[in-house]
């Protein structure tokens, strides 16, 4: 499904309704002088009982960074959040020997008025599972979206910096991101 943080990020636009498809997206940036390409795997995140399953440790091991999102106007999504992230270190604790770093985005933070999960929450909540965490408007601007990639980019060169082996900036950073609660709330 294409979400809005990862739409806003590769066209620098903002679309507020998605449909429910799953997709890989390559994506050309100049960070610090070098051209990096981001590959994202913009995930959908099934509302029903399937979701234990939803990360698969296939899809652990394609990515080197994960963002999670969910939206600050829907406690739903926010516990749906909490899942994945426990999902996630679950599995890295299984066998993964990569360190994919996670970020924990709350979006909508145009929709104050409409706060149902506080700042604290997902910041504690970050802290918990070893997260880093932003909240964005993906409908306001497109700088959320471009730190939070930035920094996704910046925490996976740390874990591979901190490796066994070095890997140089030429690699390719795969990232999943879903997003909760994909309507617009007026």
């Amino acid at each position: 499904m294409s979400s809005a943080l990862t739409v806003r990020f590769l066209t620098r636009r903002f679309i507020g309704e998605y449909g429910d498809i799953e997709s890989v997206y390559t994506h050309n940036v100049m960070v610090g002088g070098r051209d990096v390409c981001f590959s994202i795997w913009d995930s959908t995140c099934p509302q029903a009982a399937e979701l234990q399953g939803w990360v698969s440790e296939k899809q652990l091991r394609w990515a080197d960074g994960f963002v999670v999102v969910y939206s600050i106007c829907d406690r739903s999504s926010f516990h749906l959040a909490r899942q994945q992230l426990q999902r996630i270190r679950q599995l890295k604790r299984r066998g993964s020997s990569e360190k994919a770093p996670v970020i924990l985005v709350g979006n909508k933070r145009d929709l104050q008025h409409r706060r149902a999960v506080s700042s604290e929450e997902g910041g504690l909540l970050a802290l918990s599972t070893n997260s880093g965490f932003f909240e964005i408007s993906a409908a306001e601007t497109y700088h959320g979206a471009l730190v939070v990639f930035h920094e996704l980019l910046d925490l996976v060169r740390d874990s591979r910096s901190s490796g066994k082996k070095a890997v140089g900036i030429r690699s390719i950073v795969r990232s999943m991101s879903a997003v909760f609660g994909r309507r617009r709330t007026e």
